[in-house]
C-alpha cells in the first residue's frame, strides 16, 4: 500500500471518530469548533476529509471528547451514518 493510500486511510479513521465521538457526546460542529478553539469550517472539512490537521489540534478535539489521542486516531470499526452512530 502506498504512502498516499494510508494517509487517506488515516484520515478516513480520524473522520469517522470525530463523527462518532461529536454525535456521543450530542455536539454539533459548531460546538466542537467552539470547544476546541477551532474554526466550524475546520471541524466540517476533517469529518469530510477534505484536510490533514496537526497534532495540536487533534489533542484539543481529544479533549473535549474526554478521550486520547490513541483512542481518537484508532480504528474502531464505528459505523456512522447521519442519522445513526453505531459502535462495535
Amino acid at each position: 500500500m502506498s504512502t498516499i493510500q494510508n494517509h487517506k486511510i488515516g484520515r478516513n479513521i480520524l473522520a469517522t471518530n470525530i463523527r462518532y465521538f461529536r454525535y456521543q457526546k450530542g455536539l454539533s460542529q459548531e460546538e466542537l469548533a467552539f470547544r476546541s478553539g477551532r474554526s466550524p469550517a475546520l471541524i466540517s472539512d476533517l469529518e469530510n476529509c477534505k484536510i490533514a490537521v496537526s497534532i495540536d489540534t487533534m489533542e484539543d478535539i481529544a479533549e473535549v471528547f474526554g478521550c486520547s489521542l490513541s483512542e481518537l486516531v484508532t480504528d474502531h470499526n464505528y459505523k456512522v451514518t447521519k442519522n445513526r452512530v453505531d459502535g462495535r
